[in-house]
């Protein structure tokens, strides 16, 4: 898919951003969190290590955050964060700074912060709300155009902090602290008190101990390859007085809010990266990164403290653990058994491989993030584990890479050894970088991003259509599967998320058996009804909103639609069956 057009700035990006996402979800809900929900879309938005994103990367920002405050998963509890976030003038005063756009619907609300606020023309709103999802998204913009003019929306960075959680962990606030006028300015160990002082962390009874450090050969010796067998890298390793700040820092942290501090962590890292100080504490099954900055003219240094689950045993397909994100790139700490790497951005049919610079395991910044959230990817290889070959990962956001893999369309065989390395055009590289721009990267950590191509459709009027099923695999067994069509016609290539489901076993091992459709216009604007199953099928039909049923045998189908702008409104429900008559498992919106 092309880039996102670059996009001029407003003279607050964060401000433009969280007005933005406050307004869509205000028509979701009642008034209680709602402020500190905007603000937590926004700071998880925005590309990471960075307050305010680049020309290049505002509009990307901008679409991530309204597809997600226009489409919430979940709702987290106002306690979760530790920190409570309110206007100035008290629990409910967005809402009721809001009352000027009552009676529109979220979609709207948002139309309205788009044409008002930043300046978007009818038609540039209209597409960008249907790349988000909205189905009316002209209806929209009408209703939003219908609304008077109003007074000017409040500034939703001017707010009132308070709870006792701790600040060390808290990245997202840390982040965006440049775009909030806080009541707060000391961001060490103290938070604002519910009642306007001040809460200091209390120090856990004992003092906590570190555990002794692993000899750097014993990897070649365990069976087990995972962390416990990674021995202390870093040039601070030695430095006790860090150690011990981190670990206190860390067990501080836990008995604040778990009322247990961590038993003995093992020095993973320890030492200088970039500006800053890093030490990774492992205690299983979690992970501690602990990051300390001067601040500079004189003011206290900011401290931070983020608890992460350990990864899976990878065996030959170990992870890169996130060190540090500095505004020249992201670096990384290599497993100690990794001894050759290479990086290429996503986005290109080919993979553009170069050496990645690296010491005692740390690499230097890479570039991360710059093709719709996504990359680089990471050519790993450990000629003393396993077979030895290079294996592919990939950066989706999360604190360690995903092992990223591929799986050819009939009539090539289930390659029972699992998918291919995601190391030439060949093993799905170019495709891989038109799914990451295929509906928003999943928030939750990834250990596995599979794409699996389970069927290739001729497109009406020319092209071809690869349907291919992603599955996100998290590292506590659940995931995510989506189904993706990628159009290629002569006016360029597309990717639309068909369908897409939490949790289960879709397009895992355990269930190859799926289906999925979707409404796509041909380049004269005729919609079509397509779908496609994989290489089970026996019989595949659709009702409701479009009418057909596959030929005998055939695993796809296309019913012709009506030409106009949007989709038909209508329902559709598909149906895909198996030799055994068994249902197939379908994904949908």
């Amino acid at each position: 898919m092309p880039p996102e057009p670059e996009s001029e700035l407003p003279r607050n990006p964060y401000r433009a951003l969280v007005l933005l996402s406050l307004a869509a979800l205000s028509g979701h809900r009642d008034s209680p969190g709602l402020l500190e929900e905007a603000h937590r879309l926004v700071t998880g938005a925005l590309p990471r290590g960075r307050r305010h994103p680049r020309p290049r990367e505002y509009a990307r920002t901008r679409r991530r955050v309204l597809r997600r405050s226009l489409h919430p998963r979940r709702w987290h509890p106002r306690g979760r964060a530790g920190l409570r976030v309110t206007p100035v003038d008290g629990s409910g005063g967005e809402v009721r700074a809001l009352e000027p756009l009552e009676g529109l619907d979220s979609p709207a609300r948002a139309a309205y912060v788009l044409m008002r606020l930043e300046g978007l023309d009818a038609r540039g709103t209209t597409a960008l709300l249907a790349s988000v999802g909205v189905r009316d998204a002209a209806g929209a913009v009408d209703r939003a155009r219908a609304l008077p003019a109003t007074p000017p929306l409040p500034d939703p960075t001017v707010v009132r902090v308070s709870g006792r959680g701790s600040w060390l962990h808290r990245r997202g606030l840390l982040t965006a602290a440049g775009g909030l006028v806080l009541a707060v300015m000391a961001l060490g160990l103290t938070t604002a008190d519910p009642d306007g002082g001040t809460h200091f962390a209390t120090p856990v009874s004992s003092s906590p101990r570190l555990a002794g450090a692993t000899a750097p050969d014993a990897w070649r010796e365990s069976f087990r390859l995972d962390l416990t067998s990674w021995h202390p890298r870093g040039d601070a390793v030695d430095d006790g007085a860090l150690t011990r700040r981190a670990l206190t820092a860390w067990s501080e942290q836990e008995a604040e809010e778990r009322g247990v501090a961590p038993g003995e962590p093992r020095i993973l890292f320890a030492g200088t990266v970039a500006d800053r100080e890093v030490v990774l504490l492992h205690d299983g099954p979690r992970v501690a990164r602990y990051t300390r900055r001067d601040a500079g003219d004189g003011r206290a240094a900011t401290e931070l403290v983020e608890v992460y689950a350990e990864p899976g045993n990878g065996v030959a397909n170990w992870p890169a653990l996130r060190l540090a994100d500095t505004d020249e790139g992201t670096h990384y700490l290599l497993p100690p058994w990794v001894t050759e790497a290479d990086s290429s951005p996503l986005g290109g049919a080919e993979p553009e491989w170069t050496p990645v610079d690296q010491r005692d395991g740390v690499t230097g910044a890479l570039a991360t993030g710059d093709h719709c959230g996504a990359g680089p990817v990471l050519r790993l290889r450990a000629p003393e584990v396993a077979h030895g070959e290079p294996y592919a990962a990939v950066d989706l956001g999360g604190w360690d890479t995903a092992h990223l893999g591929y799986m050819p369309p009939p009539p090539s065989e289930i390659r029972r050894l699992g998918p291919h390395e995601v190391l030439e055009s060949e093993r799905g590289f170019g495709l891989w970088g038109d799914l990451a721009c295929a509906g928003e990267l999943p928030e939750e950590p990834v250990r596995t991003a599979t794409a699996w191509e389970f069927a290739v459709q001729e497109l009406p009027g020319g092209g071809e259509g690869r349907w291919v099923c992603v599955r996100f695999g998290g590292h506590d067994g659940g995931g995510l599967a989506r189904a993706v069509l990628v159009t290629r016609t002569s006016e360029g290539t597309r990717a639309a998320v068909a369908g897409e489901r939490e949790g289960g076993w879709a397009c895992s091992n355990l269930d190859r058996q799926v289906a999925a459709g979707t409404w796509w216009r041909d380049d004269e604007s005729r919609w079509h009804y397509l779908a496609a199953a994989s290489r089970e099928v026996d019989s595949l039909s659709v009702s409701g909103g479009a009418e057909g049923e596959a030929e005998d045998g055939e695993g796809v189908l296309a019913v012709s639609g009506p030409r106009s702008e949007e989709p038909p409104a209508a329902p559709t429900s598909l149906t895909a069956l198996d030799a055994r008559d068994e249902e197939m498992t379908v994904l949908s919106p």
